[in-house]
């Protein structure tokens, strides 16, 4: 059975946040890099999720889009970082379904990226995302 079959059958249970429980760790940088630096980590998160009962959990990829990346000089890394950020989730999912996560821009200046930047932005994450095939994808604010 897949996650829509699920979803009409059942309620789910989801992770709970990511950054939050990074930065309650005194983890203050980039937490998408650790997909890469620290990948245990997350993988620790992920099972500490999975075995509180979620049947849902997303990858560590909320800001793993060029915009973002950029900030932190670490453009060059998108990628990757969307690569294995969803094979860590799976890795550590077991019978739990596995969502691609992307998250906004986080900008207070409207005018800081053209709208082509954004779309070209959240489109390279996509496909990076797509082409590791999740389960879902998580698209927040």
């Amino acid at each position: 059975m897949g996650l829509l079959e699920d979803l009409q059958r059942q309620v789910l249970i989801g992770d709970g946040a990511m950054g939050t429980l990074l930065y309650s760790y005194g983890i203050d940088r980039c937490f998408e890099e650790l997909n890469i630096s620290k990948p245990e980590e997350i993988q620790r998160i992920h099972k500490a999720y999975v075995e509180a009962g979620a049947n849902i959990i997303q990858t560590n990829t909320y800001g793993a889009n060029y915009i973002k990346l950029s900030r932190h000089g670490l453009e060059d890394d998108i990628k990757k970082m969307n690569q294995e950020a969803v094979k860590i989730a799976r890795a550590s999912a077991g019978d739990a379904y596995v969502l691609g996560t992307m998250g906004g821009i986080r900008t207070f200046n409207k005018n800081a990226y053209s709208l082509d930047e954004i779309k070209r932005s959240f489109r390279e994450q996509l496909y990076l995302l797509l082409h590791e095939e999740p389960d879902g994808l998580l698209l927040e604010t």
